[in-house]
């Protein structure tokens, strides 16, 4: 079924609970219905203007979007066994992260149960390649099922053809970029025992027999009730900015920042990666620079956790979101010369 709004509020469709204006949004919940989604939401956009949402868990609005939205809400999934305790899950792009992710760790299915608690949906996901705790979900995409806006057809693209990397894969490529509509998501899990216990407070689980993945997922839904806000009561993006990623030479000058601020260079949480990157953690960045618990406006930097920024009072606007971010950047560049990036996109 197709479904048309007009001049419609997307509160409902962002988790940072931005009450921006839409022209037209466009929701469709078939595959089979994409092309006519397409084609009805080009007929409606002012200068060809069209943008593909999911769960809106990662989206900055304007005040006023003028074009057209369409949302992919493909529901349900299938279950295909493989042997040896495998699965291959076939899931529509509009169901909610956490949901399916609850179901597979309440079955004893191992590869999702870091991703626990975190919004939005499975095509989304799939986009950004959203992580946590040491997993990322592109791990267990075999391949995804999109229709092709610009070669008006469907096509099924696997995990080697995504590219994918930290938060990014091939729909986030300039050239590729709303090109395509996820439409399914191709996953691959198993039953064989397999948890990932790398991050610090997990670390206490690899002890315990006969672990779960359903015991895995309680101990990350605890970790990420003690450091962040609730969507449904507290509008966030989620983690807002990446982890800078920096080179030998650029840690160098880092560390001279550092001595010039009378911080010392052991005291900062940092990760090497193979290729002697170093990933810093932005959370520690925007902490050291003051932000934790700030305000401005009617938007703020989470209290517990500064990597969310945080529609504080439920009426910020997206310019009240952007000066806030624009002030964190504009900090941490000046007292570490590191550039955050945003993860968040922006329509």
């Amino acid at each position: 079924m197709i479904r048309t709004y007009n001049n419609i509020g997307l509160k409902p469709f962002n988790t940072l609970r931005l009450d921006s204006l839409c022209d037209c949004l466009v929701e469709f919940d078939a595959v089979e219905d994409a092309p006519s989604a397409v084609s009805l939401a080009e007929n409606q956009a002012i200068d060809g203007k069209i943008a593909i949402i999911g769960g809106g868990s990662n989206i900055v609005f304007s005040e006023e979007y003028h074009g057209v939205l369409l949302h992919p809400a493909v529901q349900g999934w299938d279950v295909e066994m493989l042997g040896n305790g495998r699965a291959k899950v076939t899931v529509g792009a509009g169901v909610e992260l956490d949901r399916l992710v609850s179901h597979l760790c309440a079955v004893g299915y191992w590869g999702l149960e870091n991703l626990s608690g975190i919004p939005g949906s499975v095509g989304g996901a799939a986009v950004q390649n959203a992580g946590a705790y040491g997993v990322e979900f592109g791990e267990v995409v075999k391949s995804i099922k999109v229709w092709d806006i610009a070669g008006k057809k469907f096509l099924d693209i696997s995990r080697e053809e995504l590219h994918y990397g930290y938060r990014h894969s091939l729909l986030k490529e300039p050239e590729y970029a709303g090109r395509y509509i996820v439409l399914e998501v191709c996953i691959e899990v198993s039953s064989d025992y397999s948890p990932r216990l790398t991050y610090g407070p997990l670390k206490a689980l690899s002890s315990k027999e006969n672990l779960t993945p359903a015991e895995v997922r309680t101990a990350i839904l605890e970790i990420r009730d003690s450091k962040l806000p609730k969507v449904e009561e507290v509008g966030s993006a989620g983690s807002y900015f990446k982890n800078p990623v920096i080179d030998s030479q650029e840690w160098k000058v880092f560390c001279k920042r550092l001595e010039s601020e009378n911080i010392d260079v052991e005291s900062v949480p940092r990760f090497v990666l193979e290729n002697d990157n170093v990933k810093i953690p932005a959370a520690w960045l925007i902490e050291q620079c003051g932000w934790k618990g700030r305000t401005l406006g009617n938007a703020g930097v989470w209290h517990k956790q500064p990597l969310i920024l945080v529609n504080a009072t439920g009426n910020a606007s997206s310019t009240e979101i952007l000066n806030l971010e624009s002030a964190i950047v504009e900090s941490v560049n000046s007292k570490f010369g590191i550039e955050l990036k945003p993860e968040v996109v922006y329509l």
